[in-house]
């Protein structure tokens, strides 16, 4: 617990540092606050994994952790100059089909390209296992991203989950992944309330600690269980609406609105 609350503590010193800098959005409320608030998570993933390199971890934490860092890093840079009028997968490629490169298309090179990367050093399973892990990893991140568009909602669909495959995943693995769910834990109480916006660059960080943690409890019925779900969702995003889904299950609409002053 000392990894979690030093994630904590050092998020929330960052957060205050960071605080005037950070950009200004209009949330779903059309209120103006700031976002980007993931680049508060750089500090403690930077720390871990200098800690982890000296320490002499299992490949699999460090390929997290650097995976984790590119991820935050190369979502603020679409928060920064993502445009709006391209969305989803449909939107980036249809617009790369038309000889525009977005942001996102950009984002979903690099984080897919990183995945397998970090996919090589996780998993022993041979290519099949390797290409299943990267799916798992680089869908969460999108997931996480999918589901930041109202306040905290990101931090609770896969926060609980991924509190609850901490007890699936080996000590190392836990070790390597508090700081990350700490410092979480000190942007949610903002979150919740409508004061600042995860960003793509926090949302990645949240995705890719679900999706380390997935990856580390299987192969097994985890890995297709979470494949049906981030494929499923990614499909009803693109086609219809992730909100709307929620606000039709009155289970998923309460966990959504716990919490929230909006």
């Amino acid at each position: 617990m000392v990894a979690a609350a030093a994630g904590f503590l050092v998020t929330l010193a960052s957060l205050a540092l960071l605080w005037r800098f950070l950009p200004r959005r209009a949330n779903f409320r059309q209120k103006s606050i700031p976002t980007s608030a993931g680049l508060a998570f750089m500090p403690i993933i930077l720390g871990a994994y200098m800690a982890g390199m000296l320490a002499g971890w299992e490949r699999d934490a460090l390929a997290f952790l650097l995976y984790t860092l590119v991820a935050g890093l190369v979502g603020y840079v679409d928060d920064m100059w993502g445009g709006a009028e391209a969305r989803g997968f449909r939107g980036h490629f249809g617009a790369l089909v038309r000889g525009r490169v977005t942001t996102g298309a950009i984002k979903a090179g690099v984080l897919g390209g990183g995945a397998f990367i970090f996919a090589l050093a996780a998993v022993d399973g041979g290519i099949f296992g390797v290409i299943i892990a990267s799916v798992l990893m680089a869908g969460s991140v999108n997931l996480a991203n999918l589901f930041d568009v109202r306040p905290a909602r990101t931090l609770k669909f896969l926060g609980i989950p991924s509190v609850l495959l901490l007890l699936a995943v080996p000590e190392h693995v836990r070790v390597a992944v508090l700081p990350v769910l700490g410092g979480a834990l000190a942007l949610f109480g903002l979150d919740l309330r409508g004061r600042l916006m995860l960003g793509d660059s926090g949302a990645a960080v949240c995705g890719a600690v679900a999706g380390y943690l997935v990856v580390m409890s299987g192969p097994g019925v985890v890995w297709w269980v979470a494949l049906a779900v981030i494929l499923g969702l990614t499909a009803v995003a693109e086609a219809f609406s992730i909100s709307a889904l929620i606000e039709r299950s009155g289970m998923l609409r309460r966990l959504d609105r716990w919490g929230r002053i909006d």
